[in-house]
Parts: C-alpha cells; structure tokens; sequence
C-alpha cells in the first residue's frame, strides 16, 4: 500500500481540540514492527490518496508525520532534509518509503507580498492552483514525477520547485 496524503488550512467557525499523543499507538498494541509490515503494491493495485483538512495550528502535520512514521517504512524525513541541513531547503513535503505527504500550502498562485497587491488570503480558492494540484495527486498516483512547487513559510516566497517522484 502507497499513500500520497496532502494536507491543507481552511478557516473554520469551531476546531476540535485533541492531545498529539492520541494519534501514537501504545507500545503494546504495536505487534509487528514496521518494517515487517509488507505493504508494497502488488500488480495492478494503485496508491490510496488521503486528503486531510482543517483550520491552522490543530494538528494536520503532527497526524500526517506520526501516519508517516505508522505506515513509511524505514526513511522517514522531510524531502532534501529540510532547511538547515547541507544542501537541504525549505520544504513541506514529507517523504518515506512508502507514503508522500504534500502540503496544499505549496499550491499558493502568490507569496504574501502578491496577496497584498489581490487583497486576498491565502484561504481563498482564488488564491490558490487547485488544478495544478489535482494534476500532480493524479500524475504520482499514475507513477510519474513532478515538480512541485514550494510555499517557503519561512519568509514567506515561492521557492524553485522540487522534484517528487512517486513512492
């Protein structure tokens, strides 16, 4: 089993609140160990797509690295190592053996300075390449490469775009 998993902010009237630990399963639960989980595709089968929405701040990354860690194998890490590392960058790609994990935010058509010539935010549909990302979901879901682009929060640009390849 392949899972591509993208996650997004949308603005919300009410959150549910949840302690972080509820999505780590008890020790004694585990069983197997993750690397005797065999959960490559056989032939013919196709990734699974999981689509993971909600308001900022309430958890979507923590739920999506700790499926990750669950489901990813034996390499599990932010793509190019992230910013900080040798010759890493900012990224909101996650990726292991088996899952990739991609952050909607990555999809903005503008940084915060373009946003404040549209007056528009960043929630906004307007504001955002929806095709561009139903078309990179459907070509690593068909086991093609794309090149993604990257949301840098950091400081808030639109970076190179990075290669995914499909897991």
């Amino acid at each position: 089993m392949k899972i591509v998993a993208c996650s997004t902010a949308l603005a919300a009237t009410a959150v549910s609140a949840f302690a972080p630990t509820a999505f780590m399963p008890a020790k004694n639960i585990r069983g197997a160990s993750s690397s005797s989980l065999s959960m490559a595709l056989k032939e013919g089968e196709k990734p699974i797509i999981i689509g993971v929405a909600a308001d900022s701040g309430c958890g979507k990354s923590t739920f999506m690295r700790r499926l990750t860690s669950t489901f990813g194998g034996t390499r599990v890490g932010p793509l190019g190592g992230g910013h900080g590392t040798p010759d890493g960058w900012e990224t909101n790609s996650l990726v292991s053996d088996l899952t990739t994990v991609l952050c909607l935010d990555d999809y903005h058509l503008n940084d915060r300075n373009g946003r404040k010539v549209s007056g528009l935010t960043a929630l906004n549909p307007l504001e955002n390449n929806f095709d561009l990302m139903y078309e990179q979901l459907k070509e690593l879901k068909e086991g093609r490469s794309v090149a993604k682009p990257i949301y840098n929060h950091v400081n808030g640009t639109l970076d190179t775009p990075e290669t995914i390849e499909p897991t």
